[in-house]
């Protein structure tokens, strides 16, 4: 197993000073993954949280097809997201293509395939074999290597689009949710369309999040396209939550930024706690992430950031105590989590406990050794001022 990390190299000597130090930006790692199944290596695109190194929690996987084309803005899109809490972070693992038609197709079933299109056909079909890649390799490597809650997404464009639906028509339970962008369902004259109404008559009971999208492309596309609306509005089982979209004024090549984006949302509708709910307390947040790990089949906590935000609610309003009982919470919670001592840290250092708060910074510190933590200069900073502080009153 090969790994390397993805960079964005800046070329900061035009944009700094002489002499100033530049940094790379890291957006991932590259693995190779030898597969059996498909008797070749496959490249894949890692992103992980921000905080991932520096916690144990486990977080839902989005698996990405044509990850050089959508890895960066899907990522983006995934930090963006969750960094503002309208859905849970997540690991985004992509997968490089190396032939594309072959392995996100269907067989073709028809008779007579068009003239136009005989050479794409002729060199397609290969998606069982995809998906046993993803079922027996894929999947059980991510999962035996990273910390995953047991919630997966799959996201395709056009023919990725394709293969999203077809596997959810072929193992409806291998994801839990599906983003199909615009699907090429024309494909097989949209048997896609007749292989859903058949699952939606074996699984009445299927439970699936399912979003589709569509550029402003028009012809078969758009007419297959319609009739899977149509299947879906009149027949989907009640477990199946759906929605589709067709955005006039984006391209086919366009449309998979703004439906990672709408996908995503509607695949979380109700994950951001409402301001009312935080503003209720603690006790009230644990109810709703409560709500939400029923929800979605895996335990969900109370986020970190949520719970620090209560406790620098109440230090803002000097309530030390309610600060300091919030902040303790959020370090028995998150004992690997260098931020939550640097935090209670603060409100102790507020309510004049120094020798205390030192003792936090000091932990604070040495957790984020090693853990590529964006704070760990604040940790330090704040203990080396308080250190000074005690000095000052010693003296």
């Amino acid at each position: 197993m090969n790994c390397w990390r993805i960079l964005i190299l800046a070329l900061f000597g035009v944009l700094m000073a002489p002499g100033a130090k530049s940094e790379p930006i890291v957006v991932g790692e590259l693995e190779t993954l030898a597969s059996e199944v498909l008797d070749e290596e496959r490249t894949l695109w890692i992103s992980l949280p921000a905080g991932y190194n520096a916690s144990t929690t486990s977080y839902p996987v989005l698996y990405l097809l044509d990850a050089r084309t959508r890895f960066h803005h899907t990522t983006g899109t995934v930090a963006t997201l969750s960094r503002i809490g309208q859905i849970p972070e997540m690991i985004v693992v992509g997968v490089q293509n190396t032939d594309r038609t072959r392995d996100l197709t269907p067989p073709w079933t028809q008779p007579e395939p068009p003239e136009d299109r005989a050479q794409v056909i002729a060199a397609g079909g290969g998606a069982d074999d995809f998906l046993r890649f993803l079922r027996e390799e894929l999947i059980p490597h991510v999962e035996s290597k990273y910390r995953t809650a047991p919630f997966r997404i799959l996201s395709g464009h056009s023919f990725g689009g394709l293969f999203a639906v077809y596997a959810l028509i072929q193992d409806p339970d291998l994801f839990d949710a599906t983003l199909a962008i615009s699907p090429s369902l024309w494909w097989d004259e949209g048997q896609s369309i007749e292989q859903m109404k058949t699952l939606f008559k074996q699984r009445p009971g299927l439970t699936h999040r399912l979003f589709l999208s569509l550029g402003t492309e028009g012809g078969n596309m758009l007419a297959q396209f319609r009739n899977m609306e149509a299947l879906l509005r009149f027949r989907a089982p009640d477990g199946l939550s759906w929605e589709s979209r067709v955005v006039d004024g984006e391209s086919h090549g366009s449309i998979p930024i703004l439906s990672t984006h709408a996908g995503l949302r509607a695949f979380f509708p109700r994950w951001q706690a409402p301001a009312f709910v935080i503003e209720e307390g603690l006790e009230e947040m644990d109810r709703h992430f409560a709500s939400l790990s029923r929800e979605y089949g895996y335990e969900i906590s109370t986020p970190e950031d949520l719970i620090n935000r209560l406790g620098y609610q109440a230090l803002g309003t000097e309530d030390t105590a309610k600060a300091i009982e919030i902040l303790s919470t959020n370090v028995e919670r998150f004992p690997e989590s260098s931020n939550v001592y640097d935090s209670l840290g603060e409100a102790l250092e507020a309510a004049g406990r120094l020798n205390e708060a030192r003792e936090l910074y000091s932990r604070a510190y040495q957790l984020s050794e090693g853990r590529q933590d964006a704070r760990r200069a604040a940790y330090k900073g704040h203990l080396e001022a308080l250190e000074a502080k005690l000095g000052e009153s010693s003296e």
